[in-house]
């Protein structure tokens, strides 16, 4: 009897060390990464659900963060600085994200595992496949040219999904819905462009009279006689603030010629001395100005702007040359100078 006892007791503690050491299923998911060149007044790292989940992780000084969410398993925004993402989380799955936040999109990369790490390769992949198609020349070409290309982006796209044929078709069907709806306002924006470009060239330009940095009113009378480049734009806005390097050289190329560029800002006035602050930690040259009415100013309401950067071209008459001209980053701009002999 008492080796029976002994038995029976041995056999329980050992069922007790199986249980112990089983290992439970994690109820929550790993999201960590590194993100190059940073600023130093970005600490956190945003993963939300718009109108739903959002969770703050830590930022640090170097660019790395990692945390553990407790999420519902599905598709997540993330937003670092004025950049924003898509990812895919799922509790029990951890997925890391490299990027330099100089080039945010194009440098976007994913390691990991399981479906967080697929269907975010494929959110990726997308994204790429976005920003190679929907680009500023395109909105420039004949109308035949455009729908080639547009056609091409909708094959590349299902070689995508051929690539990705373990994902469910729920995660398909959605993602074809989001398809569709780029491709018709990417094809709607280049419509309202030619239709801007019909309806204000040639035109005398609506007026300003904003201030600069230092407090002095600035207006468009001010630079009668000179080719004056307005751009159009806000420190919140990403594409925005790519341009600025572009920008800088095209100043300083034709800081001698008879061109002024103007940069009016459309921030909120709550975000006045935040604007004032970045144009001096960047050292941002040309003409500054801030726009108090933001979207609801005369100038961007006469101009019919509905979305930044916009650049806009305006002669030493005070007519437009280009009601949106092409960007500083984008070589048709020089071509444009040249044609002008500015």
């Amino acid at each position: 009897m008492k080796n029976l006892k002994y038995i029976i007791g041995l056999t329980i503690v050992l069922l007790m060390l199986v249980t112990a050491c089983k290992k439970e299923p994690k109820n929550y998911a790993t999201f960590s990464g590194k993100v190059e060149n940073i600023s130093s007044d970005m600490d956190s790292v945003i993963v939300f659900i718009p109108n739903g989940y959002r969770k703050s992780i830590v930022l640090n000084p170097d660019g790395s963060f990692s945390d553990t969410l407790n999420i519902s398993e599905g598709q997540y925004k993330i937003k670092i600085g004025d950049e924003f993402g898509t990812i895919y989380l799922k509790n029990n799955e951890s997925l890391h994200l490299t990027t330099d936040y100089k080039d945010f999109d194009h440098a976007l990369a994913f390691s990991g595992k399981g479906e967080s790490l697929e269907k975010t390769q494929v959110e990726t992949e997308l994204l790429h496949l976005m920003l190679n198609t929907f680009t500023e020349d395109a909105l420039d070409i004949e109308k035949q040219e455009f729908d080639t290309r547009m056609e091409k982006f909708k094959t590349d796209y299902a070689s995508l999904k051929g690539k990705y044929k373990n994902i469910s078709p729920s995660f398909w069907k959605e993602a074809d819905n989001k398809i569709e709806a780029e491709v018709n306002g990417f094809r709607a924006y280049r419509e309202n462009k030619v239709a801007t470009v019909e309806k204000f060239t040639g035109m005398k330009s609506p007026t300003f009279a904003m201030e600069n940095v230092e407090g002095k009113t600035v207006k468009l009378e001010d630079f009668n006689g000179k080719y004056v480049y307005v751009d159009v734009w806000a420190t919140w806005c990403g594409p925005c603030k790519r341009e600025i390097p572009s920008l800088k050289k095209i100043e300083e190329q034709y800081r001698d010629k008879n061109l002024v560029v103007v940069s009016m800002s459309i921030d909120e006035l709550k975000d006045k001395e935040k604007w004032q602050k970045f144009v001096a930690e960047e050292n941002l040259q040309g003409v500054q100005i801030f726009a108090e009415n933001a979207w609801k100013s005369d100038f961007v309401q006469a101009y019919e702007i509905k979305g930044i950067p916009r650049f806009i071209l305006i002669g030493p008459d005070g007519v437009i040359v280009h009601p949106d001209a092409p960007r500083p980053s984008d070589p048709g701009l020089i071509s444009l100078f040249d044609e002008l002999e500015i």
